[in-house]
């Protein structure tokens, strides 16, 4: 039975390292993630080890252990990848020329504001 649990959790840390195995990873996001997954791993080992071992502190104890590393090495192996962001020329000048210059059709001029400027003749 235990050497069927640890294949099960050798085969799932396998899988979670395949996702992001190949694609630079944000550190910040890794180290995020590998302290949520450890504590999530801990409650569910926690809970998991209290309710099938035959002395449930002692379960609790080693599957709180061993489901915050699991959880931990998920949580870091499953990171997103560092986002990259291409640079965008700017134009020097507007892309639709005379867009911003007139109130849009069917619109007026406030009434009672004195500081709303007419719109454009043309």
């Amino acid at each position: 039975m235990r050497m069927r649990l640890a294949a099960t959790g050798a085969i799932a840390v396998a899988l979670a390292a395949m996702l992001s195995a190949c694609a630079p990873v944000d550190p910040e996001d890794a180290a995020q993630r590998a302290v949520v997954g450890g504590a999530l791993g801990a409650t569910l080992g926690a809970g998991l080890g209290a309710t099938f071992a035959i002395n449930p502190l002692l379960g609790a104890a080693y599957g709180a252990k061993g489901g915050a590393e699991l959880g931990a090495a998920a949580g870091a192996a499953t990171a997103a990848e560092r986002p990259t962001y291409e640079p965008i020329a700017v134009p020097a000048e507007a892309v639709i020329p005379g867009f911003y210059d007139n109130w849009p059709p069917g619109y007026h001029l406030p009434p009672g504001n004195s500081e709303a400027q007419p719109p454009h003749a043309g």
